[in-house]
């Protein structure tokens, strides 16, 4: 093999690549979803966080040392009624990480109201980049449940998602950096657009893509090509 396409193979190997995509279901403890997915469910002791997630596993099932915890509880109970069918981008999602979600209002529902909720995650490398998808649905509705979804660590970015009679729409991040402790939060709460007289938002299901540094990709796959060309 020539020189010039190991140095083509490199620049092509530098590019970023997602490593073992995190995929989180939060809803009922009855309602749980396999296949390597990280379940975060209500414990029904509010105001009481859920139990925290400690050590999220990849899609692969292979321990990743992250953590997610909730830092501003959601309502204290479930709905159940999402999408069992999920089309589009949101097929990307287990139906069992589509049907159920947390949610939360701006005005009392049940005795309770919470206008936002939160997540902290934790054991993220400072020195790469997140992606994060966003999936809610609440079926059978005829009004606009927009949710907004913020993301906050050295960069921050905010997306929305209209939850109403969705199957197959979802929000996405750009690659955003973590705090240099590695840690970053994650805030619900309702969107601009948000028609609903009580301010209902939701959350279904989320996904977090790891982006490597472009420049230590670089470095290691250069470092390769020159040890090649020296054995030449």
């Amino acid at each position: 093999m020539s020189l010039r396409y190991l140095l083509v193979a490199a620049v092509i190997c530098a590019t970023p690549a997602f490593a073992g995509s995190l995929f989180f279901d939060f809803g009922d403890p009855g309602q749980n979803t396999g296949s390597n997915y990280n379940n975060m469910n209500h414990n029904g002791t509010y105001p009481n966080p859920p139990a925290p997630i400690a050590n999220a596993i990849d899609s692969t099932g292979a321990a990743t040392g992250i953590s997610l915890a909730v830092n501003d509880i959601f309502w204290p109970g479930t709905n159940f009624n999402g999408t069992q069918a999920p089309i589009g981008d949101a097929a990307q999602f287990d139906v069992q990480a589509t049907r159920d979600n947390f949610f939360g209002s701006t005005v009392a529902f049940g005795g309770f109201t919470e206008p936002t909720g939160g997540f902290t995650l934790a054991g993220l490398n400072p020195g790469n980049t997140y992606t994060f998808t966003f999936f809610a649905s609440r079926t059978g509705v005829s009004d606009v449940r927009e949710a907004y979804y913020a993301v906050s660590g050295q960069s921050s970015e905010t997306v929305l998602l209209n939850a109403s009679n969705n199957v197959s729409e979802v929000a996405v991040t750009m690659a955003l950096q973590p705090l240099p402790d590695g840690t970053m939060t994650i805030q619900v709460g309702p969107g601009p657009n948000n028609t609903n007289a009580s301010g209902f938002y939701y959350i279904g299901s989320m996904r977090i893509d790891e982006v490597p540094e472009p420049a230590s990709a670089l470095l290691i796959a250069l470092g390769a090509v020159a040890a090649f060309a020296r054995r030449r």
